[in-house]
């Protein structure tokens, strides 16, 4: 037999969704529910040994802004983050290939295999000066091969 102050904890169905319907709401992954809520930005609760997720905040669930700084920026101005770079530490990769005496090509790849450390600025990739410089004291340099001539 319940008491009335029993019947009043037990949670109303009608305000808790299953994380499936909470994904579906949304139009993201149950994966995308729960990593929501082990971050804490949504409510849960247990009924029938089922995790629910709150309705209310499913469907009024803003994402935050991306990025350090973001909470005390002023509304409505766009966020740039200013580079502040010395340009002597950092070269072009024209620049940066006839340093090591490669192709740009050869430069590039080693970028993008993350060999080398990279800004961009207005369109233009550069490459950091001593990375490049650790790059070329790592190189090896080529062991003649014995040859073993013919009788």
């Amino acid at each position: 037999m319940t008491t009335e102050s029993e019947k009043s904890r037990v949670p109303n169905t009608s305000d808790w969704m299953s994380k499936g319907d909470a994904a579906r709401a949304r139009g993201v992954s149950r994966q995308a529910i729960w990593e929501l809520v082990n971050r804490g930005r949504l409510t849960t609760t247990v009924i029938a040994g089922r995790v629910l997720v709150s309705r209310a905040e499913v469907m009024g669930f803003a994402p935050r802004p991306r990025g350090p700084g973001m909470k005390n920026r002023p509304k409505g101005k766009a966020y740039v983050k200013k580079k502040n770079y010395d340009p002597s530490k950092w070269i072009s990769l024209i620049e940066a290939a006839r340093t090591v005496g490669v192709t740009r090509q050869v430069i590039a790849d080693l970028i993008r295999r993350r060999r080398l450390r990279t800004l961009v600025s207005a369109d233009k990739t550069f490459v950091q000066r001593s990375g490049l410089e650790n790059f070329m004291a790592q190189r090896r340099k080529p062991v003649p091969s014995r040859r073993t001539k013919k009788k």
